[in-house]
């Protein structure tokens, strides 16, 4: 059996084809766990934030704290099993954390965000970041992040006292939605 130069190509084409969807669906594997992990901080600091209101800033502190210490032992996780690993993944993982909460910090802080503006721009602000990292990576990932900061927003305006409780079950509920989503 020949193969004339048009079937071949056509064949190489969707080998092509093949190798880049496997590619996303492992991509999207991994930054799945990372949802999983900030969908529980959201959820268990958001929680907490409204019953224990008066401890947040400690509470937050150390949540972001073990975030950070998650995140980087996911990417570490994650780095030791890839075929090719790269050294500086797992520090470009924390430094790239360490780089949004910090961003994210100063500008609450410039800006003398209300309560309510605070625990708004976390969800919006991280999902815009996501959204970005989507449009290079899966439209997937660009349309989980469009929807988390869909319901973080509405939370905003529709929450009312609530806000806190909206947060950690439609906000960490999401994030737990779109790990799931972007492992199918």
């Amino acid at each position: 059996m020949t193969v004339d130069r048009e079937e071949a190509s056509s064949l190489l084409q969707d080998v092509e084809g093949i190798e880049s969807r496997v590619r996303q669906i492992l991509i999207y594997a991994h930054i799945s766990d990372f949802f999983f992990l900030w969908g529980a901080i959201f959820a268990v600091g958001f929680t907490a934030n409204y019953v224990l209101r008066e401890r947040a800033d400690v509470l937050w502190w150390g949540l972001e704290a073990l975030g950070l210490a998650a995140t980087v032992i996911i990417a570490l996780f994650h780095h030791r099993r890839a075929e090719e690993p790269r050294a500086a993944i797992p520090w470009r993982a924390a430094f790239s954390t360490i780089a949004t909460i910090g961003f994210g910090t100063l500008w609450v802080h410039v800006a003398h965000l209300g309560w309510r503006e605070q625990v708004t721009f976390w969800p919006t602000f991280l999902s815009f970041i996501v959204f970005l990292v989507g449009l290079w990576l899966g439209r997937t990932l660009a349309l989980a992040a469009v929807a988390i900061f869909a319901i973080a927003l509405a939370g905003y305006f529709f929450a009312g006292p609530y806000l806190h409780l909206w947060m950690a079950v439609a906000v960490g509920g999401s994030l737990f939605a779109a790990g799931f989503w972007l492992r199918r």
